[in-house]
């Protein structure tokens, strides 16, 4: 999984790029296997089902906008699909958090959706088999 942490108006340092990128890593616990399981069905098409690339974007939020300053934006990009998660807070690490738990809740509803799929796939090879 590559993964791209960029900033805007806020200094990047190493202690907040190691907290985005195990925070939101985390988040993307299920992605791995669920792609495993995918390679093995389209290795004969050819295609990268394997790149995942994770964008993450840190942004200290300009203006007249009182105690909520912090903006973080993450997009995942997923073999047919993107996952989008924002949030905007008081501190860094509370944005970050929130777009964790936004990235795992959309995470989970993709898995169940593949999975989904691939029974129903199964459930009419089922049928043809009788």
């Amino acid at each position: 999984m590559e993964v791209v942490i960029k900033s805007k108006n806020i200094d990047l340092t190493p202690h907040l790029k190691n907290y985005a990128e195990k925070k939101l890593l985390s988040a993307c616990g299920l992605i791995p296997a669920l792609l495993e399981k995918e390679a093995e069905d389209k290795e004969q098409v050819g295609r990268d089902v394997n790149r995942v690339v994770l964008e993450v974007e840190i942004e200290k939020v300009t203006g007249d906008e009182k105690g909520r300053i912090f903006r973080t934006e993450a997009q995942m990009i997923l073999p047919g699909r993107i996952i989008k998660a924002e949030d905007v807070a008081e501190t860094v690490k509370a944005s970050i958090d929130e777009v964790k738990y936004e990235l795992q809740r959309q995470v989970k509803d993709y898995k169940e959706k593949v999975e989904t799929i691939k029974k129903k796939g199964g459930q009419q090879a089922k049928k043809m088999r009788e």
